[in-house]
């Protein structure tokens, strides 16, 4: 993916900002935050199941919406607003209890990723609120960060021997084109999602895009429902139709239609300031990415003793 945005802007089809280490070094949390936030997930889907999964990622505009009127400045969602955001945490909860249950045995587990999520999705917005990229910009830095650390992730873990690396390179070489054509399909796929993930965050407030991001997964139910020999019961049903009748009355109560409120980054003031003020804040990102690395470290080897 970052082969194909630098490729794009060195032949002129992208308009693609040049790598500044500084910029890079500021989104290294929050590409650490997403490898910390899908670990968690997973962790959840393993220990209990995706209804419970569903019910969580539901919860998370509620922290998200405190913590960005606290941090960038957006107004806190009126009354309507949040029984909106109540309206698709219930029905969600409903379409759980209509199917397999809400199963609580990996509260650990959950708790990190409601803490890191929120702080996640804050922090991305403030970055492209702050840094001053273009949206092709914005995709490079991002799948440049989180690609170095899934490299890392992969050879310490799933290549860590000499025998594992060697049956990947040979798959891959001696594989033909239906080994080589899927990598290259999910490297234009992950280009395209980053694109317009990137475009959407940039004119929206980061709880807009979290309740956007568990309306997608509630319309997927919701085909696999129609569609596929899923549960079909009235509960079940309307439940996922309740949910997303919640998170269209949070898009059209909050202020602004869901569009970011947030003030602009001022341009005034002195550079040192600026640079000071910024430091700082990367200080404190990174010393929330490794807080959530060190928590998601000790849950994971408290469960292999």
């Amino acid at each position: 993916a970052v082969l194909v945005v630098w490729t794009a802007g060195r032949l002129g089809l992208a308009e693609v900002d040049p790598i500044d280490f500084r910029k890079l070094v500021a989104f290294g949390p929050a590409a650490g935050m997403f490898f910390i936030t899908m670990t968690a997930g997973n962790a959840v889907v393993k220990h209990s199941n995706v209804d419970t999964f569903i019910v969580m990622r539901s919860l998370v505009p509620i922290p998200c919406a405190f913590l960005e009127t606290l941090t960038l400045g957006e107004p806190c969602p009126r009354p309507a607003s949040w029984v909106g955001l109540g309206v698709l945490l219930l029905g969600a909860v409903g379409y759980a209890s209509a199917n397999r249950g809400i199963a609580v045995e990996s509260s650990s587990w959950m708790t990190l990723f409601l803490v890191m999520m929120p702080v996640d999705a804050v922090l991305i917005k403030h970055l492209i609120n702050t840094t001053g990229l273009s949206q092709w910009g914005l995709v490079l830095y991002q799948n440049l960060v989180a690609s170095t650390l899934g490299v890392l992730c992969i050879f310490t873990m799933e290549l860590s021997s000499i025998e594992s690396r060697s049956l990947a390179v040979s798959t891959l070489r001696d594989g033909g084109f239906w080994t080589v054509f899927p990598v290259v399909l999910s490297a234009v796929l992950g280009v395209s999602l980053s694109y317009f993930q990137m475009s959407v965050r940039k004119v929206v407030s980061s709880t807009a895009f979290m309740v956007l991001g568990v309306s997608n997964k509630l319309l997927a139910l919701l085909i696999n429902q129609l569609a596929m020999q899923a549960n079909r019961s009235l509960n079940s049903i309307g439940s996922v139709f309740l949910s997303i009748l919640g998170a269209v009355c949070f898009q059209q109560t909050v202020k602004g239609k869901g569009l970011s409120q947030a003030p602009k980054a001022s341009s005034g003031g002195s550079s040192s300031n600026s640079s000071k003020s910024s430091d700082a804040g990367n200080v404190k990102a990174y010393v929330a990415m490794f807080t959530g690395l060190v928590w998601a470290a000790y849950l994971n080897l408290s469960e292999h003793l």
